[in-house]
């Protein structure tokens, strides 16, 4: 479902568009939002439903733009949701303003928003939702401007793990948005930052504990850990592996947090929404990263599960590196 010409329609001739992203905003969806929202030619405000993620607001200041909380939400004249399947992800926005026409453009599995929709870009194949907002504003034949540009260049580097699990697309499109890009600053500023020592901790656990298999050429790695879930799952990928899964026990649930290079499976199709029918509960997120939160405490079920359902997906046995 990808109409990046029927959404740029759309979105043409519009006075007044309200770009909301997600709550606890992270550098994908305000990337998105704030490359969209210097591009349109109507009045455009962004909403946070519940505040930026720290690399987010850095982004925001860096470029000198300003994002609304809830309660300065007003009137538009298009909704335009971005990096948010879900109308509990926008919450209270969504409720409080249901202006027509509804744009959604996201790349994770899709949810009542985009049955809600008028008209929507979603491919779960996509490293970042920012990637489909620059091919958008290809379709306007706009010219995004610099701090445009970087934004989405941020977005798209942030949510493919520093292009890692970006498609050769993607890497060329990241390019294309660096090239004589005068605030190619901001982006080096975003990237100077280190992890807490509790992250340093959880990626080396998560490496140390880790149990590994190979089917044919595609390695996976699984491990257990109790906190800091998504860095567990990145420091397996950085690795080498293609599949990286960390379970974990939170709140009477099994999760289990997931990465994937791109083009090696569909987390959400091919793993947690099996899953989840299965044991009850929900999978969801795009193909190369997603969780699934499963309504059973029988932990080690679960991961035999879902080691029976990659060989399903892969179309090979595993086989236990030693």
């Amino acid at each position: 479902m990808a109409d990046h010409t029927a959404v740029a329609g759309t979105l043409e001739g519009q006075d007044s568009c309200l770009l909301v992203v997600h709550a606890q905003a992270d550098l994908d969806t305000v990337g998105a939002a704030v490359g969209l929202a210097r591009t349109l030619d109507s009045e455009t405000r962004i909403v946070a439903p519940d505040g930026l993620k720290q690399r987010a607001r850095q982004l925001v200041e860096a470029l000198d733009e300003t994002v609304h909380t809830p309660d300065a939400v007003g009137d538009a004249d298009c909704l335009v949701v971005l990096d948010a399947p879900s109308s509990d992800r926008i919450e209270p926005v969504w409720g409080a303003v249901t202006p027509e026409p509804l744009v959604v453009i996201d790349h994770h599995e899709p949810d009542d928003l985009v049955e809600a929709s008028t008209v929507a870009v979603v491919d779960t194949a996509a490293g970042a939702t920012a990637a489909l907002v620059a091919d958008v504003i290809d379709a306007l034949d706009a010219t995004a401007d610099s701090k445009a540009r970087i934004a989405l260049a941020a977005g798209l580097f942030d949510d493919t793990g520093g292009l890692a699990d970006a498609s050769p697309e993607e890497i060329s499109r990241f390019g294309d948005l660096l090239a004589d890009n005068d605030r190619v600053d901001v982006l080096s500023a975003l990237l100077e930052h280190e992890r807490s020592f509790g992250q340093r901790v959880a990626a080396s656990k998560a490496v140390v504990r880790a149990t590994g298999y190979r089917a044919d050429r595609t390695l996976v790695l699984t491990t257990t850990i109790s906190s800091q879930q998504s860095v567990a799952a990145q420091a397996l990928r950085a690795t080498g592996a293609e599949i990286a899964l960390v379970f974990s026990e939170r709140d009477a649930q099994v999760w289990i947090v997931g990465r994937a290079e791109s083009g090696s499976i569909n987390l959400p199709e091919d793993l947690f929404e099996p899953l989840a029918a299965a044991f009850g509960g929900d999978g969801g997120g795009h193909a190369g990263a997603g969780v699934a939160k499963l309504e059973t405490t029988a932990l080690e079920t679960v991961r035999e599960e879902t080691l029976a359902q990659l060989e399903a997906t892969l179309g090979t046995e595993l086989s236990a590196l030693s």
